[in-house]
């Protein structure tokens, strides 16, 4: 239906809160204004000046000082004398309905009074009697106390909650009746504002017709209330069985506005009083009509409780001491504000606003609440029982609410909230359980098990659609999970055995088991893949280096020669080794390792070796286990070349670190290598260089007649930045020999031009 479309709700919402605030300033502004701020005085007979308005129309009379009476100037028979009565914030606290017309009747007379030009005022301060005339004048806005502003925002904020609620549900009844309570809360709230702010007197029928809708708003918002509580969450009666609600109540209000019984309790406060214990009394039945149903219980417990805390303070501080002939124990304008916290709790619940929230907060006001009527309790058993003094009470009330209290609060809310079985120091256990368990269906079945201890659902099943965030559904009913832990997306569905909902702390639990069984599974599988590779290295390494070794070495019938290979091949096992103890070596260890296992090989064979110490040899630089192994490996492929083909009979190598690149050279004075016949080498050479090339390393090679130089460059670091191969010397064609007089003379003069 067009009419009722969200904005056009909305928009007649503000139109009549617009109208309805226009009237009242314009009732309360139109008020005669003396500037004086009145009280009742201590002995609670008369009326007292507490404050004077610098600037308004009683500037000069002295404060404090009591208020006796006012007169026309010049016609002293007119004169009324004031009793503290005439300031009854409330005319409804008055017992008979002929006490009240008699109050109405002095109000119309003082009304009159003030609306005279001029009027004079009989002040009495101590013994000083002062006679003082005014002239009255309109009311200022800023004169308007503070219960008439918590009555105005009381009246609009109910009526515009209610019109939002009803515009995200326009078509659903219970939504209605809280517009229809939202806007019987403003009848209520503005028009006890035009009586109960006044300054001093208004004309009584207005103070009548205002009363009449006082009556009429606070019965009409039982009447709702009520009825949204027998059809929400469950219908207990039909529809139209309501009616006679309405019914009863005109029938009511019909009495009391005719004034028909004796006293005004019957008339005005019972009624209210009949309607809050039905109001409760519904609350209860719907409790046990939802005890099954979690999302009906979390709205009823958030609903009832904030009827309990409103509307009860109420009725407690306003309503019950006027029924026991006492006074009420607050300002009633200021108690209209349990009116609006009442609506702003309904509002959240009745449009299910976050309503898997609502069971946590529910909890969380409750118990404040408890604490503040215990302390309450407490102290006024100390002073009106044990007869204390008031502050010693406080104190000991203050000190039993501190550390009894609230140490059984949280243990108790822990125990009614008791929603984790899994205490939060054993979570990253069992999620490290979870993700290193030895197969895929173990870990699917622990993940599944560990969800059921946090949160006993009665449904975990797989999801067919993609989840990429833990969300929740169903306002609370059920939560979907990523795939994680080898399992695919999972839904689970009625926590707690069907007990409660999924609140955002639970949403954000799940997600946070999510994102750290995600981590482990990485920080697991980036261990596996470590050891399959380093496995894998191990085995690449015997087989290349140690078992290529000892296979060549069966055929040797040389028994020199069986021995440097065996010598060869433990070197390359203490070097396999060195890499699983220690994942990284210092530059200097290893620089000072090979020139001492270079040193023997080559005096074994019987060959010179010059090797003179740099900067290698302080460098403390940890090299990965990849880069040194594949330096250690072609600094001794080159070498057992030597010995086995170069017949040379001196050997000089020189060791340089630049930067991020190490940087080899060797140099024999043997009878060298022919590029242009052997251009691409041995199975050796050949394996050494697509090791070196691997780690972004290089070798280069020139030979000469009398010798060769070899140049093996290899980055510090894995990833580092490559190594450039040894560049050409000039004057010399490309893969052609080069010849050098010495050994050292060829190195030297390599390293200058590189």
């Amino acid at each position: 239906m067009i009419h009722w479309l969200p904005n056009r709700i909305m928009q007649g919402a503000a139109f009549v809160c617009a109208g309805a605030s226009i009237a009242l300033f314009w009732l309360v502004l139109s008020q005669p204004w003396l500037g004086m701020t009145l009280a009742v005085t201590p002995e609670g007979r008369m009326v007292g000046i507490v404050a004077i308005d610098p600037d308004g129309p009683a500037r000069g009379v002295p404060v404090p000082s009591d208020l006796v009476a006012l007169e026309p100037v010049g016609e002293p028979a007119r004169r009324i004398d004031l009793t503290a009565t005439d300031l009854l914030e409330e005319p409804d606290v008055l017992d008979t309905y002929e006490m009240a017309r008699r109050f109405m009747q002095r109000q119309t007379a003082l009304a009159l009074l003030l609306r005279l030009d001029q009027v004079m005022l009989r002040v009495q301060s101590g013994d000083r009697a002062t006679e003082v005339v005014v002239t009255p004048s309109r009311r200022p806005l800023g004169d308007l106390p503070s219960s008439f502003w918590v009555q105005f925002i009381t009246g609009a904020g109910s009526l515009l909650l209610g019109a939002w609620v009803l515009a995200l549900r326009p078509r659903d009844l219970p939504t209605r009746l809280f517009a229809v309570a939202g806007a019987m809360i403003l009848v209520s709230a503005y028009s006890a504002a035009v009586y109960s702010s006044r300054e001093l007197a208004i004309d009584g029928a207005v103070i009548r017709a205002m009363s009449a809708l006082n009556h009429i708003g606070a019965l009409g918002f039982g009447v709702a209330m009520i009825s949204l509580f027998l059809l929400y969450p469950r219908r207990l009666v039909q529809p139209r069985v309501l009616l006679i609600l309405p019914v009863m109540t005109v029938l009511w209000l019909t009495a009391d506005i005719l004034q028909l019984p004796q006293y005004q309790a019957l008339g005005a406060q019972l009624p209210v009083l009949i309607y809050m214990v039905a109001l409760v009394v519904a609350i209860a039945v719907q409790w046990f009509v939802n005890r099954n149903d979690p999302r009906g219980r979390a709205a009823l417990r958030w609903l009832g409780l904030s009827v309990i805390v409103g509307a009860g303070a109420f009725v407690v501080l306003i309503i019950a001491p006027i029924l026991v002939d006492a006074s009420p124990a607050m300002k009633q304008g200021h108690a209209f504000g349990f009116f609006l916290l009442i609506y702003a709790g309904l509002a959240l619940g009745v449009s299910r606003y976050r309503l898997f929230d609502l069971d946590e907060w529910s909890f969380r006001v409750m118990f404040y609440t408890a604490g503040v009527v215990l302390l309450l309790a407490i102290d006024a058993v100390l002073i009106y029982v044990v007869h204390l003094q008031h502050g010693v009470s406080f104190s000991i009330s203050l000190l039993a609410v501190a550390f009894i209290y609230l140490p059984a609060r949280d243990m108790l809310r822990r125990w009614l909230q008791a929603h984790n079985r899994i205490e939060s120091h054993e979570l990253f256990r069992a999620v490290v359980d979870v993700t290193f368990a030895s197969s895929a269906q173990e870990r699917s079945e622990r993940w599944r098990d560990l969800l059921q201890r946090l949160f006993d659902p009665l449904v975990v099943k797989p999801l067919d659609d993609a989840v990429t965030e833990t969300e929740i559904g169903q306002e609370g009913l059920e939560v979907r999970l990523p795939a994680v832990a080898d399992t695919p997306a999972l839904l689970l569905r009625y926590p707690w055995r069907g007990q409660r909902l999924f609140s955002s702390q639970h949403r954000d639990l799940a997600q946070e088991l999510v994102r750290l069984m995600s981590y482990v599974e990485h920080s697991r599988d980036a261990y596996e893949r470590g050891s399959v590779e380093e496995r894998r290295r191990i085995a690449r390494d015997l087989h290349d280096d140690v078992g290529a070794r000892l296979l060549s070495g069966l055929y040797k019938t040389d028994v020199a020669d069986t021995h440097r290979v065996l010598r060869d091949a433990l070197a390359d096992i203490r070097t396999i080794v060195s890499g699983l103890s220690s994942d990284q070596l210092p530059l200097a260890q290893i620089v000072a390792t090979l020139r001492h296992e270079t040193g023997e090989r080559l005096a074994a064979a019987g060959i010179e070796l010059s090797w003179p110490l740099s900067g290698a040899d302080e460098n403390t630089e940890l090299l990965d286990y990849r880069i040194y192994r594949g330096l250690v490996s072609a600094h001794r492929e080159v070498v057992s070349n030597i010995i086995r083909h170069a017949q040379a009979r001196r050997v000089e190598i020189i060791v340089v670190c630049g930067g991020e690149v190490l940087t080899i050279r060797i140099a024999d004075d043997g009878i060298g290598i022919d590029l242009a016949r052997t251009p691409e080498g041995g199975s050796g050479l050949r394996g050494m260089i697509r090791r070196l090339n691997d780690l972004g390393g290089s070798f280069s090679l020139v030979p000469a007649p009398s010798g060769c130089v070899v140049e093996i460059r290899i980055p510090l670091a894995i990833g580092g930045p490559a190594a450039p191969a040894m560049p050409h010397v000039q004057g010399v064609p490309e893969g052609r020999p080069q010849a050098y007089s010495q050994p050292a003379d060829a190195a030297r003069q390599v390293f200058d031009r590189s």
